[in-house]
């Protein structure tokens, strides 16, 4: 399976989507999902876009470039489970020794907050865009 393949059937299963669900939101048919997460098919370039922007991920992240989890660009906010497989995938160590509970739910904190923020400034990103076509369309 290619990287592309990985990351598409892990954001669908973690959206609780079948191929068939996933296939009716994009247009396509279940056997081209089917293709592309077993990596018999690539993607073009505006499905790629139509994916990140569906499941609200970087392009980078669909080929295995960044691997900044998807719960990041999410509009809602990340669960406890997600966090702590999170902390337990990047190997979190403070001063070459495990995490102790206290510093654990700091960082958690810390993760928390700053989603927050990052989703803040998403939302803002967003109402700009908006704006700009609205005022485009205006001037037409």
């Amino acid at each position: 399976m290619n990287q592309i393949g990985i990351r598409l059937r892990e954001l669908r299963n973690s959206h609780g989507l079948t191929q068939r669900d996933l296939a009716a939101k994009l247009s396509v048919s279940p056997s081209t999902i089917a293709l592309y997460e077993l990596g018999q098919r690539e993607p073009d370039i505006d499905m790629i876009n139509q994916l990140a922007e569906f499941f609200h991920v970087s392009v980078d992240y669909l080929f295995g470039r960044d691997s900044t989890p998807s719960w990041w660009y999410r509009d809602t906010p990340p669960t406890d489970v997600e966090l702590e497989e999170f902390l337990k995938i990047n190997n979190i160590y403070f001063e070459g020794k495990p995490l102790s509970e206290h510093d654990k739910n700091e960082i958690l904190t810390y993760i928390r907050v700053r989603w927050e923020l990052e989703r803040r400034d998403r939302e803002k990103r967003k109402e700009g865009k908006k704006e700009g076509k609205e005022k485009e369309k205006s001037n037409s």
